[in-house]
């Protein structure tokens, strides 16, 4: 089995840190960007198997990114994990529509994010 790919876009660079060190020893190649464009730029470069983005950005925020994404027929099946500390009905509500996968809030519990990595990848 070839190792899945994921990118985790997300302006803390503690959590891009501790995110990317969960998955990695936990057998996944893991790239990042710290912001929506940035992110871009890596799914054009190197399309994942999953993303873990934030929603609240500098710049391009999670939202206009998925929207981006979705309307590129090579991206719109991307899988995407919303990692937030933003947890009110209205963004849980938006993220439903733009169709992601899950919406994890902050503080992030590793043992969630990699039972998400895993149940999603392994589909």
């Amino acid at each position: 089995m070839s190792k899945k790919d994921i990118l985790i876009i997300d302006d803390s660079n503690t959590n891009l840190v501790l995110l990317e060190s969960l998955l990695k020893r936990n057998g996944y190649s893991v790239f990042s960007a710290t912001n929506g464009r940035l992110g871009l730029d890596m799914v054009n470069k190197n399309i994942p198997d999953l993303i873990f983005l934030d929603i609240k950005m500098p710049g391009l925020g999670g939202f206009e990114f998925i929207e981006i994404l979705k309307r590129n027929e090579d991206f719109k099946n991307i899988p995407v994990v919303i990692l937030s500390a933003v947890s009110d009905r209205e963004s849980i509500k938006k993220s439903q529509e733009l169709g992601v996968c899950d919406y994890l809030t902050k503080p992030l519990s590793l043992d969630r994010i990699l039972n998400t990595a895993r149940n999603i990848l392994e589909e």
